[in-house]
C-alpha cells in the first residue's frame, strides 16, 4: 500500500448523477458523485491485486474555474509522495444539457448499455491535444477502448479529443481521463460499470506486462 501503482483523483469531484437531490454540478453529495465511483474502482482494483491510492480532494469546489490548476498540484504532491505511481486516472462523468425529458432520455440511451441483464453506464476516455505526449495518450486510450470492446461489446463510447486542452496529461506516461456514464445516468448504473472497468484496466495492464 505504500507503493501504489495507480492514482485515482477527480478534477471535478462535484459531478453527480441524475438521482442526486442536489443537482448535477457543484455538489458535495459524495454518495451520488464521481467520488463514490472512484472509491468503488479503487476497491475493485484492489481485489485484483492492484495497489491504488484514491485522492478525494475537491478541485472544483467551492470555485469551478481553475480546477485543473488545483488538480495539477494534487498530482504533483501525490507523485512526490509515491514515486511508484505509474498510471494516473482523472475520473469524471460526461455532462449534457438535459432540460427536457426527451433530452434526458436521449442522453441516457447514448450512455447506457446492458450487460448480463443489468443497465451499465458506458465509459469513455478524453485526450487533450495540447499535451506534449498527445500521440501516445491517444494511442493508449484507443487501445484500452478496443480491448474493452473485445470483452464487452457496447460498453464504451468513442475516444474524445479536445483540441485546446492538456488536462494535466503530460504528468504521466499513462494518463487516463475516464468518464463513467453521464449526468442522465443513475449512480447505480455507474456503479454497475465499475467491475467491468476494473477488469479491463487490470487485464490490459497485464497484457502490457505490468
Amino acid at each position: 500500500k505504500d507503493q501504489p501503482q495507480i492514482l485515482i483523483y477527480h478534477t471535478h469531484g462535484g459531478e453527480t448523477y441524475v438521482n442526486s437531490p442536489t443537482g448535477n454540478y457543484h455538489s458535495y453529495d459524495k454518495e451520488n458523485a464521481t467520488l463514490e465511483i472512484g472509491a468503488l474502482l479503487t476497491q475493485e482494483l484492489d481485489k485484483r491485486g492492484r495497489s491504488v491510492v484514491h485522492n478525494t480532494t475537491y478541485h472544483d469546489m467551492p470555485e469551478f474555474t481553475g480546477a485543473y490548476s488545483r488538480s495539477l498540484k494534487t498530482i504533483e504532491t501525490m507523485q512526490a509522495k509515491y514515486k511508484s505511481i505509474d498510471v494516473i486516472i482523472d475520473l469524471h462523468r460526461d455532462g449534457r444539457d438535459i432540460a427536457s425529458e426527451k433530452a434526458k432520455k436521449d442522453f441516457h440511451d447514448a450512455c447506457t448499455t446492458k450487460i448480463n441483464g443489468e443497465n451499465v453506464a458506458k465509459f469513455l476516455f478524453v485526450v487533450g491535444e495540447k499535451s506534449e505526449n498527445y500521440s501516445n495518450n491517444l494511442q493508449l486510450a484507443k487501445e484500452i477502448t478496443a480491448f474493452a470492446e473485445s470483452k464487452y461489446p457496447g460498453i464504451t463510447r468513442p475516444v474524445v479529443k479536445k483540441p485546446k486542452a492538456k488536462f494535466n496529461q503530460y504528468k504521466s506516461d499513462k494518463p487516463l481521463l475516464l468518464e463513467v456514464g453521464g449526468n442522465a445516468n443513475t449512480i447505480e448504473e455507474a456503479q454497475a460499470s465499475v467491475k467491468y472497468i476494473a477488469e479491463v484496466i487490470d487485464e490490459f495492464l497485464k497484457e502490457k506486462g505490468m
